[in-house]
C-alpha cells in the first residue's frame, strides 16, 4: 500500500514572511528598493504594534527628565492637546493620545521636567522606571511599604496617587504611582477612591483604613518628575477633557 504524504501546515508567520519576500523580489526587479524598504518597515511596525506593545515600550523608555522639548517631539511628534499649569504658568502639559496608553509631558523652559504614562489596556504593562515592577501588575503597596505623600480626588476625575522621593542617586526625582479612572477601571476600584475622599471631606482624622484599601489598587499610572509632585499630578486630565480631547477608540 502506497504511503500518503500529508502536507505540513504553514504557520501564519511563515506565510507572512513568504509574502513579504515575494513583494521585495518584485519591487527589486522594478528598481524600487528604497520605496520597498520603507513600505516593508512600516508594515512590520504595524504588525508588531498590533500584536505586541514592544514598540510603545521602547518609545517610552527613551524619555528622561532633562531632555529638550525639540528632542522629545522629534520622537513623539507634536502633541494632540496642550494646556498650561494653573500652579506654575511656566509649565505647559503636552498630551498624546493612543488607544493603548496616554502620555503627558511637563515642559518648562523648552525642557522636559516630567512625564507620565497611563496604561489603558490590561496588557499594557510598561516597566516603571527605577523599580523592578511594571504597570498593571502589582498593587501599590507592593512597590513601597509606605508613602511619602498622597493625592486623591473623586469629583471631576477619580484617582489615587502617591509620591516617592527617589533620593540623591536619582537626582531627587519624584516617582508618582497611582490608579486613574481611565480605561480598564473596576467599580470596586472606584468605590475605594470614593470612600477615601468621603472620609477626607468629612474631616475624619484617622483615614488609615481607607488609605490602606486604596493602596491595594493596582496602578495604571506612573510619573517621573523633578517638579513638586502636586504640580505633576495636576496634569491629569478630567473625565470631560479626556473623553472630548484625547480618547481614541
Amino acid at each position: 500500500m502506497d504511503s500518503v504524504e500529508v502536507p505540513a501546515k504553514v504557520s501564519f508567520w511563515s506565510k507572512l514572511q513568504s509574502v513579504a519576500l515575494t513583494v521585495v523580489a518584485v519591487m527589486l526587479s522594478l528598481g524600487q528598493w528604497n520605496d520597498t524598504k520603507d513600505a516593508v518597515s512600516s508594515a512590520y511596525e504595524a504588525i508588531i504594534a498590533n500584536w505586541t506593545n514592544d514598540i510603545e515600550y521602547k518609545q517610552i523608555s527613551t524619555l528622561h527628565v532633562g531632555q529638550t522639548q525639540a528632542y522629545v517631539t522629534s520622537i513623539f511628534g507634536n502633541p494632540h492637546v496642550s494646556k498650561k499649569s494653573k500652579s506654575d504658568s511656566d509649565i505647559v502639559y503636552f498630551y498624546y493620545g493612543n488607544k493603548k496608553y496616554q502620555l503627558t509631558l511637563a515642559i518648562k523652559d523648552k525642557r522636559l521636567s516630567g512625564y507620565a504614562v497611563v496604561g489603558l489596556m490590561p496588557d499594557f504593562q510598561v516597566s516603571v522606571p527605577y523599580t523592578a515592577q511594571a504597570l498593571l501588575s502589582t498593587p501599590l503597596d507592593g512597590y513601597f511599604s509606605q508613602t511619602d505623600s498622597y493625592f486623591s480626588d473623586a469629583n471631576n476625575i477619580e484617582y489615587y496617587a502617591e509620591s516617592h522621593d527617589l533620593g540623591k542617586k536619582v537626582m531627587f526625582y519624584n516617582l508618582i504611582l497611582g490608579a486613574v479612572n481611565y480605561g480598564n477601571f473596576s467599580p470596586s476600584d472606584s468605590r475605594s477612591i470614593k470612600q477615601l475622599n468621603a472620609n477626607l471631606d468629612r474631616g475624619i482624622e484617622d483615614v488609615s483604613a481607607a488609605l490602606a484599601t486604596s493602596r491595594k489598587l493596582t496602578p495604571n499610572y506612573f510619573a517621573v518628575t523633578e517638579l513638586a509632585p502636586k504640580v505633576m499630578v495636576e496634569g491629569l486630565l478630567t473625565h470631560f477633557e479626556y473623553k472630548t480631547l484625547l480618547k481614541i477608540d
